[in-house]
């Protein structure tokens, strides 16, 4: 697969994704708020954090298709500052929750959620593997390798909590057994945690820098080794890399003979992203940049005098 149409299949995964747990969020909150269900609304805090994260690797995705030169502090400064809202939105919503199931337990409950409440978090279940699914089969047609496939799971567990503790609050109300009610805020305290873990991680994700480090240290030496190797470079200066989500972006300075023209060393760099594209699956793109070796270290060069006279004249 070409690396444009490999991009387009990452980017319509994301967007599906990130539309999907946007309508899911929006079901889950009306009908946990309408139910009096706080498992169903604490569910619904998780699906927005999980659209927060697919929001988020999206931007980065976005971000990483920019050239070498566009990709500027300022102009990044948007998509960050995004992000950085959308993790104080979650960190939040999961302390607010997480403080309104603790007065509900404590003060007492006295009655169970309506019913509609399990329907919808069983629905939602399926809706959200349905979701994993094409993402994952977006994935593989990008070429992402499957141990960078392996999603967070912490959305099935606060799911499955939620239907466990209004299920069995529901069940207390038909029973006539009225300790049953307090499973449901019980159930919203726990997956409280989750959404305030999800958010510190997406937290300390955007303000981590990104650099090597996002790379293992054999993966960062196999790349330096194959950019050293291809025809035209002379060094690697640099080698950076983005991680958003299941994608990397590499940020790549190269140096090139200086003898030769501003066409060849654009050459060059299409030659580099092309490479590492394809010789690496799990690197959705690559910004290259090129500048010319100093010309103090001797080097051969295969270029003779008078063809850089006859360019300078």
């Amino acid at each position: 697969m070409k690396m444009e149409d490999r991009t387009a299949a990452c980017e319509r995964g994301a967007i599906v994704s990130l539309w999907g747990l946007l309508g899911l969020f929006f079901v889950k909150g009306t009908v946990g708020w309408l139910t009096g269900s706080k498992a169903l609304i604490a569910d619904a805090c998780q699906s927005a954090a999980d659209c927060a994260n697919s929001a988020t690797a999206y931007l980065g995705l976005r971000k990483g298709r920019l050239p070498s030169a566009a990709a500027s502090p300022s102009q990044s400064q948007p998509g960050s500052a995004l992000a950085i809202v959308l993790s104080a939105i979650v960190l939040v919503a999961g302390l607010e929750v997480g403080i309104s199931s603790i007065r509900e337990v404590a003060k007492g409950v006295n009655e169970a959620p309506g019913w509609g409440a399990v329907v919808v978090i069983a629905a939602s279940i399926g809706a959200r593997e349905a979701l994993v699914r094409y993402k994952r089969k977006r994935d593989s047609e990008c070429g992402i390798r499957e141990d960078r496939m392996a999603d967070n799971r912490s959305d099935i567990f606060a799911s499955l909590t939620a239907l466990v503790g209004t299920s069995a609050a529901v069940a207390g109300g038909l029973l006539d057994m009225p300790f049953l009610y307090v499973l449901d805020p019980a159930a919203g305290l726990v997956i409280s945690v989750f959404v305030l873990r999800m958010g510190y991680r997406l937290t300390s994700g955007v303000l981590q820098k990104s650099t090597l480090c996002t790379m293992n240290e054999i993966d960062a030496q196999t790349v330096l080794e194959s950019v050293q190797r291809i025809d035209g470079v002379v060094a690697v200066e640099d080698l950076g890399a983005r991680e958003h989500g299941h994608y990397i972006v590499l940020d790549v300075t190269v140096s090139v003979n200086p003898r030769i023209t501003v066409a060849e060393g654009q050459e060059i760099a299409m030659r580099v992203k092309r490479h590492l594209t394809k010789r690496f699956l799990h690197i959705i793109d690559a910004n290259i940049r090129v500048q010319p070796y100093d010309p103090g270290y001797p080097y051969k060069s295969n270029h003779q005098e008078e063809e850089l006279s006859a360019f300078v004249q």
